[in-house]
Order: C-alpha cells, then sequence, then structure tokens
C-alpha cells in the first residue's frame, strides 16, 4: 500500500517560513484594506491580532503534516485535510474573538458575519493554510535533493579515492619485472651507474605513485615523473624507442592532476612500441588553446609482422582516464583517442589553471 513519503524542515526553520508568509499576506492585506476605507482607528489592532494568530496557528498544519507523514496514503492525506479544515475552522473563530475583545476595548466597528461569509473566510484560511503545508513539503523536498546530492558527492569522492588506489596498484607487473631485467643486464655489462641512476628514478616514480591522492601538481612535475618511467623503458627496448617531449617553459606551472599522463604513456608503449615491428616512436607534447591545456600521447611505430603476438589490452588505463576527468572537472575537460598513421594518439583537453 503506497504511503504519504516527504521530508519536512526543522521546527524552528517551519516556523520562520510561517512568519515570512503570513508578513508577506500582511503586506498585502493591510495595505488594501486601507486604501479601500476598511480600516479606522484602532481597526489595525484587531487585524494585526489577526495575523499574529494566524501565524500562530501555522504550527497546528506542521504537527498535522508530520502526524500523517509515514502513514497509508489515504489516512494521510485525511489528516493533513483534516489539520489544515481545524487550522481555518480556529482562525475564523478566532477572527470574531479577536474583533469583538478589540470592540469591547476601543472604539471599532464590530462586523456581523453572514453564515454565507463565514464559510468563505474559511475557504480563504483552508487555501492559505494548505500554501504554508506545501511551503513546508516543498522546502523540506528540496533539502532532501541538497542532502543526496551532497551524498552522492561524498560517494564520488570516495570512488575516485578508491580509483586513484586502484591506480596505484595497476602499475604493470610487467614494467616492474622488465626494470628489475634491465638493472641485472646493466650490472653484468659493467654498467653499474647507469642501473644507479635507472634504481633512483624507479625508486623516485614509485614513491610519487604511493603519493597520488588526486592533488594538482605543475606539468613540469608530471613530465619529470613520465621521464623517470620512460628512462626505464629506454632500457628496456634500447635504440627502438625515440621519445620527444615538446612542452613550452610557459607552460610547467600548469596545474594537471598527478599521473594524468602515465596511463597513457604505458598504452603508448603497450601498444606501440612492444607491438612494433622495429624503431618507434613516442611524442608527448602540451600546448594551449585558448583558456584550455591540450596534452597528445603519440606513438607511431612500423606494423608487428601477422604471426607476432600482441599482447591484448582492457582499455582500463583509458577508462580510469575518462572518469578521472569526468569526476574533477564535471565536463569541463576530455580524453580523445584515435588512429593515426601508422600509429594512435590520446589528447586530453583541461581547463588551463597555472600555479
Amino acid at each position: 500500500m503506497p504511503r504519504l513519503d516527504f521530508q519536512l524542515p526543522p521546527p524552528r526553520q517551519a516556523a520562520q517560513l510561517g512568519a515570512i508568509l503570513w508578513i508577506g499576506i500582511a503586506a498585502i492585506l493591510l495595505p488594501s484594506l486601507a486604501a479601500a476605507d476598511q480600516l479606522r482607528g484602532a481597526e489595525w489592532v484587531a487585524q494585526a491580532g489577526v495575523m499574529l494568530s494566524g501565524a500562530a496557528l501555522t504550527v497546528t498544519v506542521y504537527l498535522g503534516l508530520s502526524a500523517g507523514n509515514g502513514k497509508p496514503l489515504w489516512l494521510g492525506v485525511a489528516i493533513t485535510l483534516i489539520a489544515l479544515a481545524g487550522a481555518a475552522a480556529i482562525q475564523t473563530a478566532s477572527d470574531f474573538g479577536i474583533q469583538a475583545l478589540v470592540h469591547g476595548l476601543l472604539p471599532t466597528r464590530l462586523s456581523t458575519h453572514s453564515p454565507e461569509e463565514t464559510l468563505i473566510v474559511r475557504i480563504i484560511y483552508f487555501l492559505i493554510y494548505a500554501c504554508a503545508g506545501a511551503v513546508f513539503v516543498v522546502t523540506g523536498v528540496l533539502q532532501r535533493i541538497r542532502s543526496r546530492e551532497r551524498e552522492l558527492a561524498r560517494a564520488e569522492i570516495a570512488r575516485l579515492r578508491a580509483e586513484l588506489a586502484l591506480l596505484r596498484l595497476q602499475l604493470n607487473p610487467h614494467f616492474l619485472y622488465n626494470s628489475l631485467n634491465a638493472f641485472s643486464a646493466l650490472i653484468t655489462l659493467g654498467r653499474a651507474d647507469e642501473a644507479n641512476r635507472l634504481a633512483e628514478g624507479l625508486a623516485e616514480f614509485l614513491h610519487a605513485a604511493m603519493d597520488l591522492d588526486g592533488s594538482e601538481v605543475p606539468l613540469a612535475r608530471e613530465l619529470e615523473l613520465i621521464e623517470c618511467y620512460l628512462d626505464l623503458e629506454q632500457a628496456r627496448f634500447g635504440e627502438r624507442l625515440r621519445v620527444e617531449t615538446d612542452a613550452p617553459a610557459t607552460l610547467h606551472g600548469a596545474l594537471v592532476p598527478g599521473f594524468l599522463l602515465q596511463p597513457l604513456v604505458e598504452n603508448a608503449i603497450k601498444h606501440g612500441v612492444e607491438a612494433s615491428a622495429g624503431t618507434a616512436s613516442l611524442r608527448i607534447a602540451a600546448v594551449r588553446a585558448g583558456t584550455q591545456l591540450v596534452l597528445t600521447v603519440e606513438n607511431r611505430s612500423a606494423p608487428a609482422p601477422a604471426a607476432a603476438p600482441v599482447r591484448p589490452g582492457r582499455g582500463i588505463g583509458l577508462a580510469n582516464t575518462r572518469a578521472r576527468l569526468e569526476m574533477l572537472f564535471a565536463g569541463e575537460a576530455s580524453l580523445e583517442t584515435g588512429a593515426v598513421a601508422d600509429g594512435f594518439r590520446a589528447a586530453v583537453r583541461l581547463p588551463l589553471k597555472l600555479a
């Protein structure tokens, strides 16, 4: 069975909303009565009392809505209508009582009300209190929406942190295995200094990966970490891998999400260099396009022989990059990918923000 389900504002806020509603009614009604010569002398006092009692009786509407909330739909609606009708009846009686009291103390006119006029007054008050109830419900619904938006935002932040943690663990085990093999080979060849330099680069790279927390870093720092990564890959592929970086000094202070380029470079190595029959080139570039920063990673290589095994990919790096950009920039950044002659190109567009 369907139930009446809505959220109400806290009592203090409801009281404030009720007061604002009746102040608005007074601001419209009293000048209109004065213009029609319906207020003379102390009759202002009677009308002020009516407005104050109306604001106080708005509590009845709030209590009725609270009592009906969560009940079966028919019962909740019935309780709400009874509360509205009761508030209208009490307000009508209060009007007459206040006018009689003021008339007994001060010189005013005492209005006589026929049954038809009394019914019209009750209907008017019923509609006023119905408006008050609608204000309460709408305010509560908006608060619930904002609360859920905050919960979703917290969930998105938690998901982003989880994905960043996953990115830390996503470093290809083959990369670490091949790096250690490269160190061993260099030491065997008597190139211990070069092996030591690469080991320091690997340590710096892994330290940066472990410190990844979603914060932004200058582009210069991002390129330094990519250089550490590519130095290790260069030791593996030797002259087969040619790297070019084109980033003007004016953009070195541009802020980018940490480790933004690493999955793209890893993807280019995996599907470009490893799958290549010979020499492969990797180009990393940064350009300014109006208010945007465009970062591109492009690999070109000779196609592999038909019999050469190609390690399949699952697109995790590209998918994670797109998800990060969406969460961090909410549609203001994008990742565009596509084939180029003898290669593949990935381009990230994000708002340009200089440190």
